[in-house]
């Protein structure tokens, strides 16, 4: 009598094996949420760089939120197996094993619109988040050059917050300001800070004692007319100017987008054929936008898709993007999506909401 220890053991091999493959939800949920994070991060960088090239062709942006992912796993198992026993030759066995894996994601969006998110969208940034911003290792050049449009009535391109203009903007003093503040933070000689005084809370920019004989701080001070005094509180536009304060005009959320909108270039058939403002000097020769946003914010264009690119969009068939080595940009590019979450996430509107479901 002949035993069949062989399909036996086939049986139970194929019995684990499907069994095994029944319990790999982790790692495919886990391989799965690493794929949604991946694929929500570019499409959020693509719609905020796509609103930008739109803000400079004099086009109006439209924003989207996620609000929820969701998917459905389906799994399916098959197997099926035979046997031939022959009198004279070893007997034969076969096995068929199957196994399948789906996964249906589902990515909700939701517009950001409505008056609430209108009145974010266009009130100037509150100087709060602006310390905020200052204390989250920011360089100070970065946050007040994207963030504030004046400071103690030194202009800091206002006409920029907007769409292009078409005379050059005023900045360059602003410009020496900010990196002057820059290399004081650098050596830990300002703070950013909130003071308690006469039971109010103040944001107020202190100087250690240490900063107070070098010529840097003697320059900052000439520029923005100030006294000497170990600390200077931070106040709005409709307070008057003082020797014993900081006047800050900050911008609003879409004139920062507007500010760097300005950093896009622009191709020369575009520029010649009027579809965008060419901004010049009051003696009639072109403005670089560059000449302001150098070191700043640079978005590039090309024909072809960039295998460089760290971001691109497409956009009246040619390619907007970010070099990929260009890392002042992509670190301006990472502050500005933080400060729009900061801002504008307050007035999102929760309907209508359009559902789509990915990969269809």
């Amino acid at each position: 009598m002949k035993t069949h220890l062989p399909f036996k053991a086939i049986l139970v091999c194929a019995f684990l094996l499907l069994s095994a493959c029944g319990f790999q939800h982790g790692p495919t949920l886990k391989q799965s949420s690493l794929g949604f994070n991946k694929a929500l991060q570019h499409a959020l960088s693509e719609q905020m760089l796509l609103n930008l090239v739109r803000l400079r062709y004099g086009e109006p942006p439209i924003f989207l939120e996620v609000t929820s992912i969701s998917s459905q796993y389906a799994f399916s198992s098959d197997f099926s197996g035979g046997v031939k026993i022959n009198e004279v030759f070893p007997d034969s066995y076969s096995l068929n094993l199957g196994f399948s894996y789906a996964t249906k994601p589902t990515f909700t969006f939701v517009p950001l619109q409505g008056e609430e998110f209108a009145k974010r969208l266009l009130s100037p940034i509150p100087i709060e988040h602006l310390i905020l911003l200052l204390n989250s290792g920011w360089r100070v050049d970065r946050v007040l050059r994207l963030c504030v449009q004046a400071i103690n009535d030194l202009p800091n391109a206002p006409t920029a917050s907007g769409p292009t203009p078409a005379e050059a903007p005023e900045f360059k003093d602003f410009l020496v300001l900010s990196r002057k503040l820059e290399i004081l933070r650098k050596k830990g000689l300002i703070k950013f800070l909130f003071l308690q005084k006469d039971h109010q809370t103040l944001p107020v920019l202190m100087l250690d004692s240490r900063a107070e004989d070098l010529p840097v701080t003697d320059e900052i001070r000439h520029i923005l007319k100030l006294e000497k005094a170990p600390y200077y509180p931070l106040v709005g536009p409709e307070t008057p100017s003082g020797p014993r304060h900081i006047r800050i005009e900050t911008r609003s959320l879409i004139g920062v987008l507007f500010y760097l909108s300005q950093g896009l270039e622009v191709p020369q058939e575009d520029l010649q054929g009027g579809r965008v403002t060419i901004t010049r000097y009051p003696d009639g020769r072109p403005f670089s936008w560059q000449e302001m946003l150098e070191d700043l914010f640079c978005v590039r264009t090309s024909e072809k898709l960039p295998s460089q690119a760290a971001l691109a969009v497409k956009y009246r068939g040619r390619w907007f993007y970010i070099l990929d080595t260009d890392l002042p940009t992509k670190s301006t590019f990472i502050l500005l999506q933080q400060l729009f979450a900061l801002e504008a996430s307050k007035g999102k509107i929760l309907s209508p909401l359009l559902t789509l479901p990915v990969g269809q």
